[in-house]
């Protein structure tokens, strides 16, 4: 089974990131990392193949003609032109090319977004995927938004998921799963 793991990024290295990992459907491992190299370690220890980042990965002025199709679709994404959405990306783009060289995909993903396109609420979301539900009540923002990147990279490995996709990025978003 393809290990899987979600990154709630944040653009500022002493705040916490959310991380999650999945092995198949399975959820292996949660919680917050600070710094690139405690997300690395995390990394190298549950060694996945895929990981679903929220943050863009591609810089612009603005928004991206990606992010204008998604905000066109109903969801509410920031521009990467921002001053802290640019120190998120360029730290975004940084772990991807370490990532890169160590065989790792990197994927854009939008949590919130993601969770809309599912139809689903969260713990809808984690009943129909396999979940315990309860575990949501203990875990943080940035540990649950890892989460629905990481099933969203699940979605993406067993090729059941949305693109949303211009010439300057692709967003992968969950498939609609509830009605």
């Amino acid at each position: 089974m393809v290990k899987v793991a979600g990154l709630d990024l944040r653009a500022r290295q002493d705040k916490p990131s959310g991380m999650a990992f999945f092995q198949g459907k399975r959820l292996i491992f949660i919680s917050k990392a600070y710094g690139d190299e405690a997300i690395l370690s995390l990394l190298e220890t549950y060694t996945p193949k895929i990981v679903a980042i929220d943050s863009p990965l591609s810089h612009s002025r603005g928004f991206r003609r990606v992010d204008k199709k998604m905000i066109r679709m109903g969801y509410k994404v920031l521009p990467p032109g921002w001053p802290a959405m640019r120190r998120l990306v360029s730290r975004a783009l940084r772990l991807r090319e370490i990532l890169g060289r160590r065989g790792i995909v990197v994927i854009e993903t939008h949590p919130r977004s993601s969770l809309l396109s599912s139809g689903c609420s969260i713990g809808e979301l984690m009943v129909r995927e396999g979940l315990e539900q309860s575990l949501i009540r203990d875990l943080s923002k940035d540990e649950i938004d890892a989460l629905i990147a990481a099933l969203t990279a699940y979605h993406y490995v067993i090729g059941n998921y949305v693109s949303v996709k211009d010439v300057d990025g692709e967003i992968i978003l969950l498939p609609r799963i509830c009605s």
